[in-house]
């Protein structure tokens, strides 16, 4: 029982997607109805998951954490430009595929143009014994950044795919419902000296209302389409399943090369290259939900139909990674363990005679193997060793005055 109560936390959003998928489909009225409700074009239920889950993600943040991931800024300046400006460019890949309905295309596409994962990224990067705080600051800085940058990228890659958007509009919803809780939550943490130790004491928790609200949001979604994601066939599921996979793998592959160069050169570590390998090859689900939700069903298409492939997409590499990171850790384990085996014992039981140390009759072994039960017996005994030895070399010393070695004849030892 035990071990599948620690299977459930730690795969618990995974689970939880697979649960709200299956619950939206099965029964979407109640998705549906909560979906429904609005104040302006602000959904209210979805609004509320999201400022949650970046509330909690400010209240997580430690300022220490941060000013030391600024220290491997080689590593940060490679995250950042690949994570907001490389990868992005792959969404143009998708948009080539003759997926139908186009829905799949364009989720891909956003898929693609979205910062790095909020939560799992940063637990893979544990899970693989690498700079966790790096990490935090990559997932942190790019998801910040990425409210200016991505609506703007999203352009680019839509711009030839028959989809409307409205950057800036974007980009004021971003601000609000993603920078806005985000900022409170570590106002809130660095002002209330009780936030600290109960974000320590509640983890797993604060994971739970983290993932459980992603969940939520997928939830309300997925039930608004649902008849339109049973409407099609499977044969057309399969495929885009399988790009999900490849999409993970081109970003894995490339990212996996210019580090190993980052690495070869000096520039970053070990454990700095598989905090930036692992961010830089992973794309955030929550803020492309988010996205989503602010997109108009007339300009981009059905909106639980566009969530498909950006479920799958994320689902895709947090169980690959979550392999390749229990690997690596593995890897390193046996890293450390072999040196460890293989560097030099420490000598015990050292035995050292008479003439090694001076030719001194007066120089008592007994004291360097005697017994320790009589401590003024053993003291007495070391003060006549000691005599013994300073006598000895004062002797020593006179003599080599009087006939000190030519240089042409000293030997180094």
């Amino acid at each position: 029982m035990a071990w599948v109560k620690a299977k459930c936390i730690k795969h618990f959003l995974p689970l939880a997607l697979l649960t709200a998928i299956t619950l939206a489909l099965v029964w979407p009225d109640p998705g549906t109805e909560i979906g429904s409700w609005k104040v302006g074009s602000f959904k209210v239920v979805q609004t509320f998951n999201v400022c949650t889950i970046f509330f909690v993600s400010g209240m997580s943040l430690k300022t220490q954490e941060i000013k030391e991931a600024l220290r491997a800024y080689p590593a940060m300046i490679y995250g950042f430009v690949a994570i907001l400006g490389l990868t992005p460019l792959v969404g143009f890949l998708p948009l080539e595929i003759p997926f139908q309905p186009k829905e799949f295309r364009v989720g891909l596409a956003i898929f693609c143009c979205v910062p790095t994962t909020l939560t799992s990224g940063v637990t893979l990067a544990t899970q693989a014994k690498a700079n966790t705080v790096l990490a935090l600051m990559l997932t942190v800085g790019t998801n910040l950044l990425g409210i200016v940058t991505v609506p703007f990228m999203m352009g680019l890659v839509l711009n030839g795919a028959d989809v409307s958007l409205d950057a800036l509009d974007l980009l004021f919803k971003l601000g609000l419902t993603i920078f806005l809780p985000l900022a409170v939550g570590k106002v809130f943490r660095d002002s209330v000296a009780a936030v600290p130790p109960f974000m320590m004491a509640n983890k797993v928790l604060m994971g739970f209302v983290n993932n459980g609200s992603l969940a939520f949001v997928v939830f309300q979604v997925a039930s608004r389409s649902a008849d339109s994601i049973t409407s099609v066939p499977a044969d057309r599921i399969f495929p885009v399943i399988a790009a999900g996979v490849c999409l993970h793998g081109i970003y894995f592959a490339f990212n996996g090369v210019v580090t190993e160069g980052l690495q070869r050169a000096g520039l970053i570590s070990w454990k700095e290259r598989k905090a930036v390998w692992l961010l830089t090859s992973q794309k955030t689900l929550p803020v492309s939900m988010t996205i989503l939700t602010y997109l108009s069903e007339e300009d981009v298409g059905n909106h639980g139909l566009i969530a498909v492939p950006m479920i799958v997409g994320h689902l895709s590499q947090l169980f690959i990674d979550a392999y390749i990171a229990g690997k690596w850790a593995e890897m390193d384990e046996k890293a450390n363990k072999s040196a460890s085996q293989s560097a030099p014992k420490p000598v015990d039981d050292v035995q050292m005679k008479k003439s090694e140390l001076f030719d001194n009759p007066n120089f008592d072994t007994d004291t360097l193997n005697g017994d320790d039960a009589d401590f003024d017996a053993n003291a007495a005994k070391f003060d006549t060793n000691a005599a013994a030895i300073s006598a000895a070399f004062n002797t020593n010393a006179a003599k080599y005055e009087a006939n000190p070695v030519p240089a042409s004849n000293a030997e180094v030892v």
